[in-house]
């Protein structure tokens, strides 16, 4: 019987879930028996670690292990180069699917082809291509990419009751990602959705590092951030314990032994909630912006939500929490594990579908025109698949083509978004500056296969193309799809 699963593939953990056989979401454990897999890859002479064994053997090998690779996924032309090879962050994800793919297939006792692959809800055009290539090169066929905070309110069932406005707030090892939904008889719509894709656990690690590097440094004249890459990644493994311990003390003690072995001087400090807290409160402050831009656009104040919901480990952050109390005057709703739920929403999208859910655009789709400016033609927050059309005319006399690059972003200069490709129309009658017209139409699927054509009012002459998001080229995905399924056969 052919099995789809559901996988949140994370910055810092991924996490796999199916809908077992009492027809209930359940999270499938890896071969370790945890219910997550860290997202890490690291590189031995003859074998590849992935999870668990490669993080905890990070301090020892630091130059070939691989963290945090969600980061830079649809980053054009970033490579992680390992004893003299590059890899696309597309393999190196690829990867800690096979092993997330092997390690359920061991639990449910069957194959696994199919899954619903989750993603931030603000990830571009190239980053979702980027995720889906991932998967397909690590042998998934994809029902979905579904958006993160979406997985998550199905996870939390909400869906059965009659009318709600929800605003999921979800900040995991890597990225902010918020989203407002409305839920009306049992049918979800998500009105608006906002982030940063540069805030994350990990850089509250971060700030965690540089406050014990300071007061290491004070104490013994020693800059542990400068010292070599072991470590750095014993002080960050330190950093990021510390940080889950204040998730639930006032203070805890961080000790790492001969930290700086060549001087025999270790790391032995008490720290306090406040004094990370204001280490860093410019990351806290920051989670403000994408709160009230989504509540914006969705043209919402706090009140109106009636239930936040977490997701993502990092908002066990206590003044995370405070954070959302201040915006919305209520607690949020933490029933389910922040760190489960968007696998388990993804597991009942992968077995009942997505029929109940409307999707929106989350960023708009626009045209550069005379000048560099961005013309909008899909608006953020339309309901997808929209169709919508734009007429533009010629900028200079005796005109017969106009191209029209396409672009996805909210920047009024168009190339400062996204470019998706381009459309040109020719033969258009030479006359004066502004004489013709030529409508472009836009239809983006929610899957985010885009459908331009521009048509020459005056002739009929019509061009259409359809863009699909891609990050590799079919060689490219080959040649990565062979090179990861022998690496495979080497995971341990």
């Amino acid at each position: 019987m052919e099995r789809c699963v559901g996988i949140d593939l994370g910055t810092t953990n991924s996490v796999m879930a199916w809908v077992g056989p009492d027809d209930r979401p359940e999270i499938i454990p890896n071969a370790d028996g945890y219910a997550y897999t860290p997202s890490v890859v690291a590189f031995e002479d003859d074998a590849v670690l992935v999870g668990r064994i490669a993080r905890s053997q990070a301090a020892l090998n630091p130059e070939r292990t691989i963290f945090s690779i969600k980061r830079r996924i649809g980053e054009d032309g970033y490579r992680v180069r390992i004893n003299g090879a590059a890899y696309s962050p597309q393999e190196i994800s690829a990867l800690i699917l096979k092993r997330l793919k092997a390690d359920a297939e061991a639990y449910i006792g069957g194959e696994i082809e199919r899954a619903v692959v989750t993603a931030p809800a603000y990830f571009n055009a190239t980053q979702r291509a980027a995720t889906r290539e991932a998967a397909e090169i690590a042998g998934l066929q994809i029902d979905r990419i579904l958006d993160e905070p979406t997985a998550a309110a199905m996870a939390y069932k909400l869906h059965e009751q009659d009318r709600l406005t929800i605003l999921v707030f979800d900040l995991g090892g890597g990225t902010l990602d918020i989203s407002v939904l409305k839920l009306h008889k049992g049918r979800f719509s998500v009105i608006a959705t906002s982030g940063d894709n540069e805030l994350g656990g990990d850089d509250f690690d971060q700030r965690m590092m540089q406050l014990l590097a300071g007061k290491f440094e004070n104490r013994h004249g020693v800059d542990l951030l400068a010292c070599d890459a072991v470590t750095a990644q014993r002080l960050r493994e330190a950093a990021e314990e510390a940080k889950r311990q204040l998730s639930f003390k006032d203070s805890t003690r961080v000790s790492v032994p001969f930290i700086v072995p060549e001087k025999a001087l270790s790391l032995d400090f008490d720290i306090v909630r406040a004094d990370f807290e204001k280490a860093a409160i410019d990351l806290f402050d920051r989670l403000r912006a994408p709160l009230l831009d989504a509540l914006d656009h969705a043209k919402l104040k706090p009140v109106d939500i009636d239930e936040v919901l977490l997701s993502g480990g990092s908002t066990r952050i206590p003044r995370v929490r405070n954070v959302l109390a201040d915006v919305f005057g209520m607690e949020a709703l933490s029933t389910i594990n922040p760190d489960e739920c968007v696998a388990m929403g993804a597991a009942a999208a992968a077995n009942w579908g997505t029929t109940k859910i409307t999707f929106k655009a989350s960023r708009s789709v626009g045209v550069e025109v005379a000048g560099g400016s961005f013309s909008s033609v899909i608006q953020r927050g339309a309901t997808l698949p929209p169709v919508a059309v734009e007429s533009y005319t010629t900028a200079h006399e005796g005109q017969t083509a106009i191209s029209f690059p396409i672009y996805q972003g909210e920047d009024t200069i168009a190339q400062r978004n996204l470019l998706l490709g381009e459309i040109v129309i020719d033969d258009i009658e030479p006359g004066p500056a502004g004489k013709a017209q030529v409508d472009v139409a836009f239809e983006m699927t929610s899957e985010g296969i885009l459908k331009a054509s521009a048509k020459d009012v005056a002739t009929g002459t019509q061009v259409s193309v359809e863009i699909e998001s891609a990050v590799m080229t079919e060689d490219e995905k080959a040649f990565a799809t062979q090179r990861v399924a022998e690496m495979a056969a080497k995971i341990e």
